[in-house]
This record gives structure tokens, C-alpha cells and sequence, in this order.
């Protein structure tokens, strides 16, 4: 006898991006009442390990990027699969997750982060554990550690990102052009004028929408006070991120003659992108994403070596986005020169809705479950 569906949809809590996905997963499953339960890699690490890892991640993108970028480069190297399970010290590390999973016996497996798919196929090859296993690729890019044979399907963002896995030895697992899971906010965002009207915007004015939850202090305030010195007139939103602390210090010390609303963390981001005609943000995989899937045109700073520098090319390759140089006063003149265009930011606008996947997540679990869905013209399946 089958045993009973259960879905398991694990991440790893290295930026929020890969959580984010877990859970626009998990809406799909709910909605249909299909058991699910996301889970985080991180907790299952021994005692040290949960705290150290997460912070020489922070170090690394943040204080030491050219360290990151050189780690990055280093492993992604084609000639030699990424297989943790493998080796003595690794086996160490996960071997909670591994009883947990045993003890639990899903189903199917959807991972966000490349590390756990890698365990699981490990894993079900010694037959350690008995699941079907998914990858979806959070970024518009697969470094290699995301390139595996043994999965059940790969679900990515782009074409590019299939050739990718194609060329480093995929084939033999489907592979599927899906998008990257967005939540269902995103899906169906409140009109512009309803968001606009919760958030005390006008409906003539520009409003620009900073997400600075990803860059510390002082570039928080260095890139508001660049918005802030273009002298257009901008009602400004501003998201600093989970810390309070840090939300405190950007309210007492930012000061402007714009209209601004400075808040910390929000749920109803969508809302917010709804709202806004532009957007300032890093480009992270999942906020690239969720932009392009209301139709936000982006200026994209400070990427991360590799993924987010990826990220961003991806978007303004197709035209929704528009990358800005580390130059002295480049955010301020690009923001101007897109504001004062408008059929520029219309262009941006149209490109944006074009790439974007605001169903990824429902197309995803379709795939598996194999339920009709919608045509979009836009999702291609690889065999």
C-alpha cells in the first residue's frame, strides 16, 4: 500500500530568499489540503555550527566580499558534483536531519538551497531514505552546487538557468522552466490605487519604494540621502529590515523635505510594490522576482558576487531593470533620468510583467501532482 502523501519543503536560513519560496510552496499545498510542513537546515546543524555558519555567511557578504566572491568562483566548478553527504565531517554535521527525515517519511522533498537536495540524493542512492526529490533553483543562475543528476525534477527561473544544468550533465533529470515561487500576495497584488491609498499616496506623485533590509547603516542612509538629494518630487517608502534598532537610527537620522514613511519589517510587501511606480533594492533571487511578477521596474545596487550579480543581469538584460554602477551620485541621476521619462518607466513596466512568474509556485506543484493547469505560454518542461 502507497503511503500517504506528506511534503516536506526544506530551505536554509542564509538571507530569507530561500525561506520565502518554501513558504509560497507551502499557500499552494494548503490551499489543496495536501499535508506540508517547511523545515530550516540551520537547526539541525550540532550546537556551534547553527550560529557560526549563518555568521561567516553574514561576514562574508557583507564585510568581506571579496572573499565571497573568491569562494564562490572556487566551488563553482563543473568537473566535480557537490555531494556533502560524502565525507566523514559533513556526515557529522546533518546527521540529525537525516534521522529526522527518516522518522518522519515524506513523501516528496522540495529543496530551496542547493544543500539539502545534494544530501537527499546521497541519501536515497545508499537508500537511506525513500522520497521523491525536488530542487528549486532560487536564483537566475545554478552555481554548481545545484547541479546534480539522481533528482526527480528541477524546476528553475529561465532559460538560461535549464542550459546551464543542461551542459553540466542534467539531462537525465526533468528539468523545468517554472520561475522562481512567489506568494500568493504577489499572485493577485491589490490594485495600484487601493495600495496606494492604504499608504497615504497620492495618486499624480511618483513613489519610490527602498528595500534596504540587505545593506547596513550607513549605505541605508547613503542611498536615501542620494534619492532624497535628487530634488524630484518623491513620496519615498522605506523598508529597513527586522532590526529595530537599525529602524530607529534611519528614522532619527534621516532627514528630508520628501513625504516619507520609514518602517522596519512588513508582510504586506506586495502592497507596497503595488503602490510604488520604481523600486531601489539589492537583487536578491526572490525580491527580483516578486517585483517582476506586480510589473515594478527595479534599480538594482550592491548585488552579492555571483547570485545577486546574475540576479541583476537577468532583469536588465529583459529590460525591467537597470543596474547601477558603485559610481558617486549614479542612483540619483539614473532615478532622475527614469522619472522624467515616462515612456521609459513604461517600457520597464511592460518588461517587467513579461518575465514575470507570479503563478511559479502553482505551476510547480501541478508538475508534481500532475493537475491541469492554466496556460501561460510562458512555462516549458524538459524531460
Amino acid at each position: 500500500m502507497a503511503k500517504p502523501t506528506k511534503v516536506l519543503l526544506i530551505y536554509a536560513s542564509f538571507g530569507s530568499g530561500h525561506k520565502r519560496a518554501a513558504e509560497a510552496l507551502q499557500e499552494v499545498f494548503q490551499e489543496r489540503s495536501i499535508p506540508s510542513e517547511t523545515a530550516d537546515l540551520v537547526p539541525f546543524l550540532p550546537g556551534p555550527l547553527k550560529s557560526l555558519y549563518p555568521w561567516g555567511y553574514d561576514v562574508l557578504i557583507n564585510q568581506w566580499r571579496s572573499g565571497w566572491k573568491f569562494l564562490y568562483n572556487r566551488l563553482d566548478r563543473p568537473s566535480k558534483p557537490y555531494m556533502p553527504a560524502k565525507s566523514r565531517l559533513q556526515r557529522w554535521q546533518f546527521g540529525r536531519l537525516k534521522r529526522y527525515l527518516q522518522e518522519q517519511q515524506f513523501t516528496h522533498i522540495f529543496s530551496t538551497h542547493f544543500t539539502p537536495s545534494a544530501l537527499l540524493t546521497d541519501w536515497r542512492e545508499n537508500n537511506e531514505i525513500d522520497a521523491k526529490i525536488y530542487s528549486v533553483v532560487t536564483d537566475h543562475t545554478a552555481h554548481r552546487c545545484w547541479k546534480r543528476t539522481g533528482l526527480d525534477h528541477y524546476f528553475v527561473s529561465n532559460e538560461e538557468v535549464l542550459q546551464q544544468l543542461e551542459n553540466s550533465g542534467v539531462p537525465n533529470t526533468g528539468i523545468t522552466v517554472s520561475g522562481i515561487p512567489v506568494a500568493k500576495a504577489f499572485r493577485k497584488p491589490l490594485p495600484r490605487e487601493d495600495a496606494r491609498t492604504e499608504w497615504d499616496c497620492e495618486d499624480h506623485e511618483p513613489v519610490v519604494l527602498a528595500l534596504c533590509s540587505g545593506w547596513n547603516l550607513a549605505k541605508t542612509l547613503s542611498v536615501l540621502n542620494e534619492i532624497s538629494n535628487t530634488g524630484l518630487p518623491i513620496r519615498l517608502l522605506v523598508s529597513t529590515g527586522p532590526d529595530p534598532v537599525k529602524e530607529e537610527k534611519v528614522k532619527k537620522r534621516f532627514v528630508t523635505r520628501l513625504k516619507t514613511t520609514i518602517f522596519g519589517f512588513s508582510p504586506r510587501i506586495a502592497e507596497l510594490m503595488s503602490a510604488a511606480d520604481l523600486m531601489v533594492s539589492k537583487p536578491g533571487g526572490l525580491i527580483v522576482s516578486e517585483a517582476v511578477a506586480v510589473g515594478l521596474p527595479q534599480l538594482l545596487l550592491s548585488p552579492i558576487p555571483g547570485q545577486e550579480e546574475a540576479n541583476a543581469k537577468f532583469a536588465e538584460r529583459h529590460g525591467a531593470a537597470i543596474c547601477v554602477p558603485n559610481d558617486k551620485d549614479a542612483l540619483g541621476k539614473i532615478l532622475t533620468d527614469v522619472l522624467r521619462e515616462p515612456e521609459k518607466l513604461q517600457s520597464m513596466k511592460d518588461a517587467a510583467r513579461k518575465i514575470g512568474t507570479p503563478l511559479a509556485a502553482i505551476e510547480i506543484v501541478n508538475r508534481v501532482f500532475e493537475t491541469p493547469s492554466t496556460p501561460t505560454g510562458k512555462f516549458k518542461i524538459r524531460r
